[in-house]
């Protein structure tokens, strides 16, 4: 299930970036878009950082992921057990969090209320390709069984040694002590007991995601034609707007990945992070829970600063009907990956290593 499905995404992503994507109609004029045009028109207008955010999140590393995994997946079913499979499905779980296909279908949806309301919108042959690939991708998500994927590239033998072992931190087969900083045999990875200096390294890309959330929230984040009015809005200006379009499950959604994510994701990892300095005890289990939800959840703050992409290359008509991005949407995105860079960062088992020594 999951080959066909990862191999369907990777040919329908063929379609899905060239042929039409959106096409929009106003004042007998037309503009059409493909989905490379979101990333150069994103460039031109002078937001070259989102640009480049776009064209990888949604151009390169969603192709890379799923030709790693259905090349992977299609080794396995025909009995190969070549060298480059484990690094190969290494890098294919590792590009899961960035390949940001589910995410930006949201910011299609969201970017498809906001102009619905004031021009004609068609989803042409590329988007609805597009919309195909983003349910394969949660179908894959869902049905790919990475242990039993690991254990076919090469089995977890019993641990034939003594003492205490350590996990590879790559494909979670357990090895020697003695493996420190050596590679993993399986999937290729250094082998690591705990990361190296997580809470700093974390603490810092949260200092920065804080400061940059200030002018993400303050300043406009876009400029869409409301009623054949440029209109320039906010994160939470745009939530209201979608309130009073009566599009209250959009407003709600985008409410709660564009506000209430980057919020928690701070407050909550700041919360981890600070309880790992302080060598607390309290809430150990609770902690760990907070940051895998965190791990989970980071990636769908990125829906705002898709939607502005989707919009950009269909939105120019003239000085009454445009669509621009605002100066808070490459700080926003900034955030975004700041943060999702600080939950990578962090080794929550610390948490535990600190308390248990907590003279030490």
């Amino acid at each position: 299930m999951a080959l066909a499905c990862a191999s369907a995404t990777l040919l329908l992503l063929i379609p899905a970036m060239c042929a039409p994507f959106l096409t929009t109609s106003a004042f007998g004029a037309t503009r059409s878009s493909i989905l490379p045009s979101s990333a150069s028109a994103l460039w031109q207008e002078g937001w070259p950082l989102l640009g480049i955010v776009f064209a990888l999140f949604v151009l390169v590393f969603p192709p890379l992921r799923f030709a790693a995994l259905s090349a992977v997946l299609l080794a396995i079913r025909v009995g190969a057990r070549p060298r480059w499979l484990g690094p190969v499905f290494r890098t294919a779980n590792t590009l899961q969090t960035w390949a940001m296909l589910d995410v930006f279908f949201v910011g299609l949806a969201v970017a498809y209320a906001r102009l619905h309301v004031s021009i004609p919108v068609t989803i042409d042959t590329g988007a609805k390709c597009f919309i195909a690939c983003a349910v394969l991708s949660l179908v894959v998500r869902a049905t790919l069984d990475k242990r039993r994927v690991w254990r076919l590239i090469a089995a977890d033998a019993g641990p034939p040694f003594a003492g205490p072992g350590i996990v590879c931190p790559g494909c979670d087969r357990l090895l020697p002590k003695d493996a420190e900083g050596a590679h993993c045999p399986r999937c290729g990875a250094r082998v690591r007991a705990r990361r190296a200096d997580s809470v700093p390294r974390t603490m810092a890309l949260l200092l920065a995601a804080v400061l940059l959330y200030f002018p993400a929230n303050l300043y406009p984040i876009a400029t869409i034609p409301i009623d054949f009015r440029p209109t320039a809005y906010t994160v939470l200006g745009g939530i209201i707007d979608l309130s009073k379009s009566r599009l209250l499950g959009l407003a709600l959604l985008v409410f709660c990945a564009s506000f209430a994510i980057p919020i928690l994701k701070m407050a909550g990892l700041s919360w981890c992070a600070v309880s790992s300095l302080r060598r607390s005890n309290k809430g150990l289990i609770g902690k760990t829970r907070v940051y895998r939800l965190l791990e989970e959840i980071g990636r769908w703050s990125m829906i705002d600063p898709f939607t502005i992409a989707c919009f950009i290359p269909v939105m120019d008509f003239n000085v009454l009907l445009y669509g621009r991005a605002g100066p808070a949407a490459t700080p926003f995105a900034a955030v975004v990956i700041l943060t999702t860079l600080a939950v990578k960062c962090f080794d929550p088992r610390q948490m535990w290593d600190r308390a248990a020594h907590p003279g030490g």
